[in-house]
């Protein structure tokens, strides 16, 4: 399969063109845009654990009859905040192979629209959540394999000796090679990643075949893959600037009677116009995020599609998982 010339301004342009004429795609954008964490957030803490634990021992001791009311509206949010994070883990997972065919498609001139995209998404649930699952376990890996001789030099450093300045030096030295080494692993992955869930989507193949075909997209192509990584990386960081910028001025036009009732002690009615402001900025920060994540995602689809063969967008074919 050999690699195709690669115009970026084309690239950018076409990815806006997509972007924008396809308004249903920011749908699954807004959820796409966020995606799905691949790897470490927050670690676990054992002293903050048994914190909370103790804390909560106690306060389930200070919960009489009462009470129990109260604690039952509690475990109520609780159950509807994890609902809710199912409910978009579930829609980023759809949204991300319905927005890869969807946008495949369209670039190679073929019509789609909402309810085609949501059924791509569904049909390729499966494998797209697989695909995660594999390079959450990937990620996982070289983080360890990473962190363990970082831990043990330091460790090993602090141990034999007890020079302030040695430890030091030691601890930056380390740490500084330490980042080197995650940009050095995690940004060539990101890149395979993407190309591996285009593979998944576009090229209907499964989930570990996937692994190895976006690799060997990624290689025969690092210089360009490094420099799109940059170029989608300078787009969202400006989009994000812009978006900012403009939510703001927005944000404070339709504050202005909140700020001015507020101002003069009218509290109800600022806090009135406050909500009413609130409720008609929420939509226009969904749309752009929608519109945004649209583009981000149609960025790498469109970048796969010009590095690999013009026959890179048939109709996927649903198999199995693996």
């Amino acid at each position: 399969m050999g690699a195709r010339e690669v115009r970026y301004g084309d690239l950018i342009k076409d990815t806006f063109r997509i972007t924008l004429r396809n308004r249903y795609l920011w749908f699954f954008g807004f959820f796409a845009g966020a995606s799905i964490p691949s790897g470490g957030g927050g670690g676990f803490n054992q002293e903050n654990f048994e914190q909370s634990g103790g804390g909560a021992s106690s306060m389930v001791a200070q919960v009489g009859p009462g009470d129990l009311g109260g604690a039952a509206f509690v475990v109520g949010l609780v159950v509807v905040a994890v609902l809710v994070a199912l409910l978009f883990i579930v829609m980023s997972l759809i949204s991300q192979g319905g927005l890869s065919e969807s946008v495949a498609a369209v670039d190679g001139g073929q019509g789609r629209g909402f309810g085609s995209t949501f059924r791509s998404g569904l049909g390729n649930f499966w494998r797209v959540l697989g695909y995660y699952v594999v390079f959450f376990l990937i990620g996982l890996g070289l983080l360890v394999a990473i962190g363990i001789p970082i831990a043990l030099l330091i460790g090993g450093t602090f141990a034999v000796t007890q020079s302030v300045g040695v430890r030091i030096a030691v601890a930056v030295l380390v740490g500084l090679l330490g980042v080197a080494a995650l940009i050095a692993v995690f940004i060539p992955l990101s890149v395979i990643g993407q190309y591996a869930l285009r593979e998944i989507v576009v090229r209907g193949e499964r989930v570990f075949g996937s692994v190895r075909a976006g690799y060997g997209v990624f290689r025969r192509n690092i210089g360009r893959s490094l420099l799109l990584w940059l170029i989608h990386l300078g787009l969202m960081i400006a989009i994000g600037i812009a978006m900012i910028i403009a939510l703001l001025l927005i944000g404070l036009i339709l504050f202005i009677p909140t700020i001015v009732l507020g101002i003069s002690d009218y509290t109800t009615a600022a806090v009135i116009t406050g909500v009413i402001a609130g409720l008609i900025l929420l939509p226009i920060f969904l749309i752009a995020s929608g519109a945004a994540g649209t583009f981000g995602h149609a960025f790498w689809t469109l970048a796969y599609l010009r590095l690999t063969a013009p026959d890179a967008f048939p109709t996927p074919n649903i198999q199995d998982p693996v």
